[in-house]
């Protein structure tokens, strides 16, 4: 592992659960970088802006400039803005995640909307507004997704995620959306962009062997799964250069 230059960590499960810490986590963050590597937080957050996660990690310890935070939401502004310039977007997503999307024309409706754009799941996420996007989609409207994990790992349990609800809309109306997060290969390379290493040089940290760490591994990543958030739900041998209990063992782990 000597050859690793840059690490991206997954947020949710690897440096917290749903705002707790996980024990150890800030003093791995520390360790790696008294080692001389440079990091990265790759996240499909999608409520919150990555000045806001900076300073909510800060709060924990956990130093992140916003400029060193790929998230969902952001990678999808970006994506509107060179994919879609000027088009109108009816976005259905978490109120937090608004202004990464400065500069976008919103719409209140989907039928005034050149494009649909599907963040976290939340109490607006009503039957009338998923219609309202079906209805849209049937005329040939592009759905554009933040991200579509099945779950995540909530303070009083695992709850359901966007990709249901994604899914249910490509079903529904025979498209295709398109995933502008993990597991999409693209968004890794922007993570490695930011670190200034290639793939082949950088690790990508996950407790999601389904979401995290098969893109990672597929664009040359390394790739290492933390047994802590939906890490401890898995089982049998992954496919996988480290199996760590938690991203405080990663420091030692990689000079082995």
């Amino acid at each position: 592992m000597n050859d690793i230059r840059g690490v991206v960590l997954d947020m949710e499960g690897v440096l917290h659960v749903d705002w707790d810490p996980i024990p150890g986590a800030a003093e791995a963050v520390r360790a790696l970088r008294a080692r001389g590597l440079e990091l990265a937080i790759l996240t499909n957050t999608t409520g919150k802006t990555r000045h806001l996660l900076s300073e909510r990690l800060a709060d924990h310890g956990i130093d992140f400039p916003p400029e060193r935070i790929v998230t969902a939401a952001s990678a999808a502004a970006d994506h509107l803005r060179s994919e879609h310039p000027g088009e109108r977007v009816y976005a259905l997503l978490e109120g937090g995640a608004s202004d990464d999307l400065a500069g976008i024309e919103l719409v209140d409706s989907p039928d005034a909307a050149a494009v649909v754009l599907l963040g976290g799941p939340d109490d607006g996420w009503t039957y009338a507004a998923l219609n309202g996007i079906f209805r849209a989609l049937l005329t040939g409207v592009p759905l554009v997704a933040m991200q579509r994990n099945r779950w995540w790992p909530a303070a009083d349990g695992p709850s359901l995620d966007a990709g249901m609800f994604v899914a249910g809309l490509e079903y529904a109306a025979a498209v295709d959306a398109k995933v502008i997060g993990k597991p999409s290969p693209a968004i890794y390379r922007r993570a490695c962009s930011i670190l200034g290493v290639q793939p082949a040089s950088a690790m990508m940290v996950g407790d999601d062997l389904e979401s995290d760490l098969p893109p990672a591994h597929s664009i040359g990543m390394a790739t290492c799964l933390v047994r802590t958030g939906k890490g401890s739900s898995f089982t049998g041998a992954p496919q996988v250069d480290l199996d760590l209990a938690s991203l405080a063992e990663l420091p030692d782990a990689l000079i082995r």
